[in-house]
């Protein structure tokens, strides 16, 4: 027989919502777990919610604002004692702009090079480094450039330009 002990699994989305150049930071209220740490705010799934589903909720309720979801970036997994906690980031943007903190101390919004000097969540440290591969590589993706070309005369006639 076997002592292996399958801890229950915790699908958490968080949304890394930008917006001008910047990036929302959340700080963990004082009173809860991993206090005053700093979050990509999102939350636990509900049942027969989707990570998506689930996102769009917790922003409303955490920060009451609505956000448009981009880009889903590698999940991340943190062991609790008895539980596994699985982060799934979303790159996000607002579609709504005043935001109220319902479970947060307090919200910055910095630039990414900033974003390293607060003292994150362990889990969110993770997502953070993700989220630099995920600068990363936009920033190295090749421009689309469009040119104008010139029109080229044609005719209905084969052999005649006009």
């Amino acid at each position: 027989m076997s002592d292996i002990v399958l801890k229950p699994l915790v699908r958490v989305p968080c949304a890394i919502i930008e917006r001008n150049g910047r990036v929302l930071a959340a700080q963990r209220s004082a009173g809860g777990s991993l206090p005053m740490k700093w979050e990509f705010p999102g939350g636990k799934l509900e049942a027969d919610e989707t990570e998506e589903e689930g996102l769009i909720r917790e922003i409303r309720e955490e920060l009451c604002v609505e956000i448009r979801i981009g880009e889903k970036l590698p999940v991340t997994d943190r062991d609790d004692i008895w539980r596994t906690i699985r982060l799934v980031p979303f790159v996000c943007e607002l579609t709504s702009e005043e935001i109220i903190l319902t479970e947060h101390e307090q919200i910055l919004w910095l630039s990414p090079g900033e974003l390293p000097e607060l003292d994150w969540a362990e889990a969110d440290r993770d997502v953070l480094a993700n989220y630099f591969k995920y600068l990363d590589d936009k920033r190295s993706q090749p421009k689309l450039r469009l040119t104008r070309r010139q029109p080229q005369p044609f005719s209905i006639f084969p052999g005649k330009t006009t």
